[in-house]
């Protein structure tokens, strides 16, 4: 006798729904909130409190303004190196001469000049995100952070711009 899967199937759907209501007596866990979920209603429709503004830390309006010291330095330092160079390529004669030669000479050392300023904005960054990794920035603190990684990249933009520029004036000569 050949019987149908939807034959042997019946009966076992119908034991394995009767065994699903089964359940042995004993404690078991109310159903009714608990304290700790009452307490995350509770937060929940709290109004959230403001964040207490953080104090101005001295040690970072210090660390900030020494940075952008030494970026400004390192801008000097540059700018005579760059002077320098400017001053010899507008004398150069053609690719190859000794004119040209130190020139090309000057060019990098203004270029090398850049490593007061490159470094000091390494560094800048390098201290915002250790300062931001804290959480204990104040407004003002972030500001000054924000102000001095401005004015820092800026010089040192102003100086691979100058550089980029005399070197592709020699390049043409």
């Amino acid at each position: 006798m050949k019987c149908s899967p939807g034959f042997l199937l019946a009966p076992l759907a119908a034991a394995a729904a009767a065994l699903g209501g089964c359940a042995q007596d004993g404690p078991f866990p109310s159903l009714a909130i608990r304290p700790a979920e009452r307490q995350y209603a509770e937060e929940a429709r709290r109004e959230p409190t403001p964040p207490v503004p953080l104090p101005d830390d001295p040690a970072i309006a210090e660390r900030v303004a020494s940075l952008a010291a030494e970026a400004r330095r390192g801008e000097g330092e540059f700018s005579e190196a760059y002077g320098a160079a400017a001053s010899l390529a507008a004398r150069a004669g053609a690719a190859g001469s000794d004119s040209w030669s130190e020139a090309q000479q000057a060019l990098s050392r203004a270029a090398a000049a850049r490593g007061r300023t490159t470094a000091a904005l390494a560094d800048l960054d390098a201290f915002a995100v250790e300062q931001a990794g804290t959480g204990k920035l104040s407004a003002s603190d972030l500001a000054r952070l924000r102000s001095a990684t401005a004015e820092v990249q800026a010089l040192a933009d102003s100086q691979a711009e100058r550089v980029d520029r005399l070197e592709a004036s020699l390049s043409r000569g």
